[in-house]
């Protein structure tokens, strides 16, 4: 079960990258609806779901360190996003909103490396 939380968390991230990189301004429309209370408190546990997911998958996995460090690197921000606030969650979005297109698809496409690479030392 918990392969299968990995696989489609690490599916959804692959295909935010790729967004990303065909299409900026669509990558920034989507992460733009998320700037309410709610949208902090969502990711949030999102991060926090996928990093005790991917914590529990480690032991037996391809890569079992990197995975329990993108684990805790993962929890650590989920926890960290209700604690910075929501004004602070919102300038963050307004900073990565403002970032140029170049930006922006570079970013995205590590994020689709690490999205595949995470896939791939789960999927035995």
């Amino acid at each position: 079960m918990v392969v299968l939380i990995v696989g489609v968390f690490s599916a959804f991230v692959i295909g935010m990258g790729l967004c990303g990189i065909v299409s900026p301004s669509r990558l920034m429309s989507f992460v733009s609806r998320w700037q309410s209370q709610t949208g902090l408190w969502v990711a949030s546990i999102f991060r926090i779901v996928f990093g005790v997911s991917l914590w529990l998958a480690a032991p037996a996995s391809r890569l079992p360190l990197a995975l329990q460090l993108l684990a805790a690197m993962s929890v650590a921000s989920g926890i960290a996003l209700p604690l910075i606030g929501f004004s602070r969650f919102q300038w963050l979005l307004l900073w990565w909103s403002r970032r140029p297109p170049g930006f922006v698809r570079v970013w995205s496409g590590v994020a689709a490396v690490v999205g595949a690479l995470i896939l791939w030392s789960v999927i035995t």
